[in-house]
């Protein structure tokens, strides 16, 4: 604008004819909206994405009037296919879970479970994807409960022993049993005495098995789940003892060798307590499942025990055993894990004498 005699230039004036035309288009234009957007949602304008723009040469031009377009076929054939093989897999699911249930409670059957409880944490531990799995199955359940949980210990050992290979499962569930509900260490005692009793009767494989799952136990925290006292009930004496207790004790020396440090061998090995034995006395021959009485009877004994066990003759006859069975062994060479732990087992063991 001339600020001389208040005119505007004749550059002002082509501008204001240009932002006057531009008004008048946007005007048409949203004047024009309304009726072609009449019934549909607000925004539904076309919308091309990103992806759209990528795939156009593969799917088509969507947005473009009489362009050819895949992509929405494309698309549903594939939904539906994965909508087919999603119902087979439920109707699959659905149909095998009866078949599996039935299963479980055949083979819970056959394996001696004969009561209600012990044929449902069959199940539970036989069922579940994994330890963690079972362990909070079986809380659900309410099968850790006091006096309860007897049967968790006794039907996970059974259920370790009749594996055709060690499956370090059953350790770690027993672990957590124990951690849940402390009676469970002293129920783990009791039943590994009941199975060194029947030990003669068991197959190599099913030696081998609790050999492992106890070294697991022993090689745990501190004795936090079992400690060596476990082993005195057994009889060490070179000239009594049966095939199957010296297939167990190597299985379980070597595993325990071979499987921990030093510093934990030695924990193990100096390990004292009165929890670890309990007075003993003659009973009548009885069913790994079926001495729960017995285990109250020794759980009121476990008061009348020594205030301190040192588990000094024990230790003797380890001395004895590794010197005799494992000393030899191919595992027992300078420089190795083995070599090591076994040296300082001994070593232990020697000093009680």
């Amino acid at each position: 604008m001339s600020l001389k005699n208040n005119k505007p230039g004749k550059h002002q004036a082509v501008i204001r004819d240009k932002t006057n035309q531009l008004k008048k288009v946007i005007g048409r234009i949203k004047t024009a909206a309304p009726s072609s957007l009449k019934g549909k949602k607000n925004g539904s304008c076309l919308r091309v994405s990103l992806q759209d723009i990528l795939d156009a040469e593969t799917k088509g031009r969507w947005w473009m009037v009489g362009a050819s377009w895949t992509g929405k076929q494309h698309n549903s054939q594939q939904d539906d296919s994965l909508e087919a093989e999603s119902d087979e897999d439920c109707q699959d699911s659905d149909g095998n879970e009866p078949e599996k249930e039935d299963k479980l409670i055949a083979l819970a059957s056959s394996q001696r479970m004969n009561t209600d409880n012990r044929r449902a944490i069959f199940c539970i531990i036989m069922g579940s994807t994994d330890y963690d799995d079972a362990f909070e199955k079986l809380v659900r359940a309410g099968m850790l409960k006091p006096k309860v949980e007897r049967d968790v210990i006794r039907v996970l050992v059974h259920c370790c022993g009749e594996e055709k290979a060690f499956n370090p499962f059953y350790g770690y569930l027993a672990m957590r049993v124990c951690e849940y509900q402390r009676k469970s260490n002293f129920t783990l005692t009791l039943t590994f005495w009941d199975t060194f009793k029947q030990m003669d009767t068991f197959p190599v494989r099913k030696v081998a098995n609790l050999a492992k799952l106890l070294a697991l136990l022993v090689g745990g925290r501190d004795g936090q789940y079992l400690n060596i006292g476990v082993l005195k009930r057994i009889n060490f004496s070179p000239s009594d003892i049966q095939e199957n207790i010296a297939i167990f004790l190597t299985i379980f020396m070597t595993t325990l060798f071979e499987s921990s440090d030093e510093d934990r061998i030695k924990s193990v090995f100096t390990y004292d307590t009165a929890a670890a034995t309990a007075p003993k006395k003659k009973k009548k021959p009885y069913d790994f499942f079926d001495s729960e009485d017995e285990e109250d009877d020794e759980v009121k004994g476990k008061g009348k025990a020594s205030q301190k066990d040192d588990l000094g003759e024990l230790r003797e006859s380890m001395a004895v055993f590794l010197l005799q069975y494992l000393k030899s062994s191919p595992k027992n060479t300078e420089g190795t894990q083995f070599h090591d732990n076994f040296t300082a087992a001994l070593k232990i063991c020697e000093q009680t004498k």
